[in-house]
């Protein structure tokens, strides 16, 4: 069963009435006493039936969960915290944050991307299908952008945020909290930046000891999570396919190891370097493919594959389809799209 931190439930009952809150705790099995250590963890499914609850005094204009967003701070995660306040800019805050934000929230994915002069803060584990995961996963990415801010001045805001699923409220209280354009219905889960902003010093980063932070960090994450570096692997590889199949080289730098250790380890897990290419080729190209926004021919170029042959055979062999039948058969794909 999946578990996150009880600091998010703990600061989310703050932001309610006290009966509202009481209510909720009772509905949902907990008490107070649970959620006063940030160490302890809670079902995610408890969690997102706490959100639920405490939503329902507030609908349409829901609001608790940014409110929980913004009264985050470094602090409060600890060593993480200390970590992304000392890196000395934004990119350097990203730098294995997908990893380390799992030290409190299991659920989620995220994976930072660059897109021209963008820069896409992502979560690819979209929200459950009801209210209370809808709003947690709007609370996750608002809880960054507060940890940013406490990094790197009050006046940060994205350029867009976007949400997968469809609004639970108005979207005016998740507007004035992130200062930007909001939308739902999107491809994906996404904090959109400008570069600039992203390079942008923090206002007390200190190199040194930004690098020392991180170094604590890396020794925790051995030996609570040691099985996920295939999974970093194949996000790493999806999110630069357009650009060519990077180097393992490359990808063992961007996860902070050596290329010898990146090996044994998947070694270790059953996997080879070149295994996870295939696997990150695949979910990407079943996507865009069956999505239908992108010719066949562009889905090879994205897909890392420079002949449209090579492409075919390697999709028939993930789908047992060519490219072209399995569009066809994806619910409301016209041939058209082909």
């Amino acid at each position: 069963m999946v578990e996150v931190s009880t600091l998010f439930a703990r600061k989310a009952i703050a932001q309610a009435r006290p009966a509202t809150a009481e209510r909720a705790l009772a509905r949902v099995g907990v008490s107070r006493e649970t959620l006063s250590d940030p160490m302890n963890r809670m079902q995610m499914q408890h969690h997102q039936l706490l959100f639920e609850e405490l939503a329902g005094e507030e609908r349409p204009e829901i609001s608790f969960h940014m409110r929980t967003s913004a009264s985050m701070r470094c602090e409060d995660f600890g060593l993480l915290g200390l970590t992304i306040k000392s890196a000395p800019t934004l990119r350097r805050s990203f730098e294995r944050l997908d990893r380390y934000a799992r030290l409190y929230n299991l659920y989620s994915v995220f994976a930072l991307a660059d897109k021209g002069p963008e820069c896409w803060w992502i979560n690819h584990r979209a929200a459950p299908d009801n209210d209370g995961g809808k709003l947690s996963n709007e609370a996750a990415l608002g809880t960054f952008v507060s940890l940013w801010r406490d990094a790197n001045g009050e006046e940060f805001s994205p350029k867009r945020v976007q949400f997968k699923h469809l609004p639970v409220g108005n979207v005016h209280p998740l507007e004035d909290y992130f200062k930007c354009p909001v939308t739902h219905g999107a491809e994906v889960d996404a904090i959109i930046m400008h570069q600039q902003d992203v390079d942008r010093p923090n206002r007390v980063g200190d190199q040194h000891i930004w690098k020392f932070l991180r170094e604590h960090l890396e020794d925790i994450l051995r030996t609570t999570e040691p099985d996920r570096i295939d999974r970093e692997v194949v996000i790493r590889v999806a999110n630069t396919l357009s650009d060519g199949v990077p180097r393992l080289e490359d990808v063992a730098c961007h996860l902070g190891i050596g290329s010898r250790t990146l090996q044994r380890r998947l070694a270790e897990l059953g996997h080879s370097y070149q295994s996870l290419v295939d696997e990150a080729r695949r979910e990407v190209a079943l996507k865009l493919v069956s999505e239908g926004r992108h010719s066949l021919v562009e889905v090879a170029f994205l897909t890392g594959f420079s002949e449209q042959s090579s492409f075919t055979r390697a999709f028939k062999r993930w789908s047992g389809k060519t490219p072209r039948t399995y569009r066809g058969a994806a619910p409301g794909m016209a041939a058209s799209h082909s």
